[in-house]
């Protein structure tokens, strides 16, 4: 990979993510990251199967991103969700952060049907900053924690339940 992996991730995630909203025709959240040879999605919808029925929490969020980053000696991660905003107009929130405190997100207007299928995601986005993340959480993504035994082992147990549901990538050189 020839750019650093924030720059990566800010330049691919997007459009990687456009094209599976576009095809599932659903905004997931999801977790992305990179490493020389592959990009990881985890979509985060799939935590009630694994997590005694309950989705990611705040806290959870944070602690396994900061336990996949140390596994993965990652250097950036990237966050997608949907949000509404108060006239009611839907967007993709884009979030990145790199392990060095560059930060970046955006947001891309999207479109449903009557149904409330995604049927259109603008490819430029309208709303950007390098200063502020869209969601808080991001900005503790590389908060360094010395996690509990027990927590390290939960964390642990949950990553190998988590693992087979990676979508995995080869990164464009």
């Amino acid at each position: 990979m020839a750019l650093k992996q924030f720059d990566y991730l800010k330049k691919e995630f997007p459009d990687i993510y456009r094209n599976i909203v576009l095809e599932h025709k659903a905004v997931n959240k999801v977790l992305s990251f990179c490493d020389k040879d592959s990009q990881y999605f985890l979509f985060t919808g799939m935590f009630s199967e694994v997590n005694d029925g309950k989705g990611i929490s705040e806290e959870l969020e944070v602690y396994l991103v900061n336990f996949l980053a140390k596994k993965y000696k990652v250097k950036a991660f990237a966050r997608a969700a949907a949000y509404v905003i108060e006239d009611q107009t839907a967007f993709i929130g884009f979030d990145f952060i790199g392990a060095d405190n560059d930060i970046w997100s955006q947001q891309n207007i999207f479109h449903a049907d009557d149904k409330g299928k995604v049927i259109d995601v603008d490819e430029n986005f309208t709303n950007s900053s390098d200063t502020n993340n869209i969601c808080p959480l991001v900005s503790s993504y590389f908060n360094d924690i010395d996690f509990p035994e027990d927590t390290n082992e939960y964390l642990n147990n949950l990553y190998e339940q988590v693992k087979p549901s990676f979508h995995v990538i080869k990164v464009k050189q």
